[in-house]
């Protein structure tokens, strides 16, 4: 009740600046200029057992390190993007709430945080949870995280080794990662698995949260904003693969010279027949074709532009004789055709082409040729993905063409519980809040005029003459329905009656209508604004009693703050004043 009251009361002080201001187009961006939205403020989110939680606050800001990897063979930086770690200014729906912003359009970042210690999977499943705001939207560039490999060393690039990308990426058409590496136990080498069919990624301006859990059934779901978009199994919905064929063709079998794999062959013991022509042409003029009637033999289909001049600066010396346009001929524009005729072609009826010899089975088929089958000296069969290598670190490392990808309230674990309410508590109430304050910001239609006494004569017309239209359709709906027939048949005059209360009826539906169509033009302007300021002293009275209340109920359980909290056992969500 009291988050539903906030987000009334931030609407109420969104349309009063707007009006006040008369900037529609204010950005939101929790700051204390005179023309920013005032938005819920934020509060830290208190999570246990967790690898990592991470809310961009003043206390862990310093773990984020930028790569100072170089480029190869050469000494300038490879990761030249810039990073910032601000509240979002562009449709922010929590005041004071700070997030990992990429503030360098068309440019590689890479920055990454180590672990408290390392995270493993084996133990309990993954989870991992983030969030995603696109400032700027998202026309080409990744917004994905990677969990590094422990252990992670050196500095971070894209030749690092990950066990997890995970997050959307879009350039054309939008997808959301779920990679993970596996490692042979026969090789030794690393495979990277890529989900099938993965779900496509919401591209605007809000924040949302993206989840995936996978379980130690080696089943995983993929989660976009608490709602399931992908679910399925490590070992059967993911491209290569992990587990490889038990057997494969064996690459140093070679087909035999003599092996014969063709069923048909054509007969050697045929000949041509004698009367076989193969050079009889397809088709042949039709000798029963005569010249259509009116056909212009001595008109050309061309002639002489006879309103064509010569130019006046035409030098035959220099540009040769000059000869009128071609256009086409006028006579030829009525009749059938001008100029040659020529007979139409058929299809030759002694057309019967080039002659093969017909296909007998060939007496030494063999079947088709398929290398031996083997054992395949690289197979394994891991039945426990889940148990995928230790993390020691997160990073994002990405490219992107547009500046203001934002990243907040990183969760990795094992509780998809723990998750579950972290967006609940977290994302659900920021994004409601940029819900609400992208409806206030949106421009509002001005109101329609207000027609005046000129206009009424020409209104009321328009509408008696709708009446009579629809009382004829009505009637017309009846007769093709055949109850117009059946009444008639009634000796009793049961059609008269019927069709007289039916008009009476509309007649007098309308003419409410038409009547209070005319008093509203005719309210003074001072009753309807007494009326609008009634209403909204009933609706403040009632805010005050509300706040009254909960002001009460607040003393009663001993809290001494205003300050409306929503709170669980793991504790605080975000404080609404």
């Amino acid at each position: 009740m009291t988050y539903k009251l906030g987000l009334l009361v931030l609407l109420a002080l969104t349309a009063h600046a707007s009006q006040e201001n008369g900037d529609a187009s204010n950005k939101a961006d929790g700051s204390d200029n005179s023309s920013s939205i005032k938005l819920p403020e934020f509060s830290p989110y208190p999570v246990s057992g967790a690898a990592l939680w991470e809310q961009f606050v003043d206390e862990t800001e310093s773990r984020w390190k930028s790569s100072n990897a170089l480029k190869e063979g050469d000494e300038t930086a490879r990761y030249d993007g810039e990073w910032a770690i601000e509240t979002p200014q562009i449709l922010a729906g929590i005041s004071g709430d700070k997030g990992l912003v990429v503030k360098s359009a068309a440019h590689h970042h890479a920055i990454s945080a180590r672990l408290d210690e390392p995270f493993d999977p084996s133990k309990g499943g993954l989870v991992l949870q983030y969030e995603v705001k696109l400032q700027q939207d998202l026309k080409c560039g990744g917004a994905y995280i990677k969990l590094l490999s422990a252990p992670s060393t050196g500095e971070f690039s894209d030749q690092t080794p990950y066990t997890v990308m995970f997050g959307p990426d879009k350039c054309g058409d939008g997808k959301v990662h779920l990679i993970f590496r596996h490692r042979s136990p026969v090789t030794g080498e690393y495979t990277e698995h890529h989900l099938e069919q993965p779900p496509t990624p919401p591209i605007d301006a809000m924040s949302h949260v993206y989840t995936v859990v996978i379980n130690t059934d080696n089943s995983f779901t993929v989660l976009i904003d608490g709602t399931e978009r992908r679910s399925g199994s490590l070992l059967n919905d993911f491209v290569p693969p992990v587990n490889p064929p038990e057997e494969i063709a064996d690459p140093d079998d070679k087909k035999p010279e003599d092996w014969e794999d063709n069923e048909k062959i054509p007969d050697p013991d045929a000949t041509k027949p004698d009367d076989w022509n193969e050079d009889a042409p397809l088709m042949v003029p039709d000798e029963d074709a005569v010249i259509p009637d009116g056909w212009l033999l001595e008109e050309a289909l061309l002639v002489d532009d006879p309103k064509a001049e010569k130019p006046s600066d035409w030098d035959e010396d220099e540009d040769g004789d000059w000869s009128a346009p071609q256009i086409p001929n006028p006579l030829c524009a009525d009749a059938p055709g001008c100029g040659p005729w020529e007979r139409p072609l058929k299809r030759n009826p002694e057309y019967v082409g080039k002659w093969h010899a017909p296909l007998i089975d060939n007496p030494r088929y063999k079947g088709e040729w398929a290398p031996r089958r083997i054992r395949n000296p690289k197979y394994f069969e891991d039945k426990d993905l889940y148990k995928l290598n230790k993390i020691d670190a997160v990073g994002f490392e990405l490219w992107t063409m547009q500046a203001g990808i934002t990243f907040d309230n990183i969760y990795l674990g094992s509780s998809a519980e723990t998750a579950a309410r972290i967006s609940e508590d977290i994302w659900k109430p920021k994004h409601d809040s940029e819900v609400a304050v992208d409806e206030a910001l949106r421009p509002k239609a001005p109101p329609a005029p207000k027609p005046g006494l000129k206009d009424i004569p020409a209104m009321v017309k328009t509408r008696i003459e709708e009446i009579f239209v629809s009382i004829i359709d009505f009637y017309a709906l009846a007769q093709d329905a055949g109850i117009v027939v059946a009444l008639k048949q009634e000796r009793s005059g049961a059609f008269a009656a019927v069709m007289a209360v039916c008009a009476l009826g509309w007649l007098v539906w309308n003419a409410l209508l038409l009547g209070g169509f005319l008093l509203g033009l005719g309210t003074p302007a001072s009753a309807s604004a007494s009326a609008s300021a009634s209403a909204a002293s009933d609706k403040q009275k009632a805010k005050t009693e509300d706040e009254s209340s909960g002001a009460n109920d607040a003393k009663a359980s001993g809290s001494s703050s205003g300050t409306s909290t929503g709170v669980d056992k793991s504790g605080s969500a975000v404080k609404r004043k």
